[in-house]
């Protein structure tokens, strides 16, 4: 039988934390932490893949001193570990591996797109409040181009099922063309293990307004209206494949063509039973 070494056993084990379901990082990282039984190299091993992890899934992080949270993404990396906090215009230290942030510091903002980013994120952030009940979104600004990145997440462990929305959407200032991708992702796991994994990529035609105020109502009425149709699919897919997909996977009656009588059955054991004593 073939023995790894604690190196490999680490890079199975990054492998592992990449897939892991929604808000259930920390079971899967305290199981191979067993599994592994060496907390130096495995802490140090599997870092990079976890900061790949949080930017990825986009997760959420409270400011110091603040209730409000910033999502950690590719999109706000800086230098040196650290992530950017457009909305009040500082960066921070990030901790992968604790989740937490600290450090506290002026971020560098530059004024070719920041009025249109901040009239972007104000609509933003009342469409979230208003259509998903655990919504955060961040707003950058990178040159010409703002990316709006929203994610929700309901995590249910009592009732054995987590599941996350993620959406960014792209747009160029002046621009006609806005781009997103939506990715639903849901973990079922009572007697059994069940995921939902669904992407959707928009190119979606806008209207180019010179306001923007104007620009920033159009491309969140878009999103609105582009998100709002993905969810109304995937609730009709999943509603044809409980009424009718699931049930052609099964017999209506057995090769006989007549259906059971559990009762009778029921009966004839009973008696059998019975003589036998």
């Amino acid at each position: 039988m073939t023995e790894f070494s604690v190196d490999e056993k680490v890079q199975i084990a990054a492998s592992f934390l990449l897939e892991s379901p929604p808000g259930e990082v920390n079971d899967v990282f305290n199981d191979i932490r067993t599994l592994i039984g060496d907390d130096d190299a495995l802490q140090s091993g599997i870092l990079t893949s976890l900061e790949d992890h949080n930017t990825e899934q986009l997760i959420t992080v409270a400011l110091p001193e603040s209730e409000t949270e910033v999502i950690i993404s590719k999109f706000g990396q800086l230098e040196g570990g650290r992530f950017a906090d457009p909305r009040s215009k500082q960066s921070f230290a990030f901790d992968h591996m604790r989740l937490v942030a600290s450090d506290l510091q002026p971020l560098e903002i530059s004024d070719d797109v920041e009025s249109l980013r901040e009239a972007i994120d104000n609509q933003v952030q009342a469409y979230v409040s208003d259509h998903y009940p655990h919504g955060v979104t961040t707003v950058h600004a990178s040159g010409s181009k703002v990316t709006i990145v929203i994610v929700d997440n309901k995590y249910n462990p009592s009732n054995y099922w987590n599941g996350r929305w993620r959406a960014v959407w792209e747009v160029e200032k002046g621009g006609s063309q806005l781009k997103g991708s939506a990715k639903v992702q849901v973990h079922y796991y009572e007697d059994g293990n069940v995921q939902l994994n669904s992407t959707k990529d928009f190119e979606l035609d806008i209207n180019s307004e010179h306001d923007e105020k104007k620009a920033a109502s159009t491309i969140v009425k878009a999103i609105e209206k582009a998100e709002k149709e993905y969810q109304m699919a995937i609730n009709e897919n999943y509603t044809e494949l409980s009424e009718n997909t699931f049930k052609e996977l099964r017999r209506a009656l057995p090769y006989t063509r007549n259906k059971v009588d559990w009762h009778k059955i029921f009966n004839y054991k009973l008696g059998n039973s019975i003589v036998n004593k």
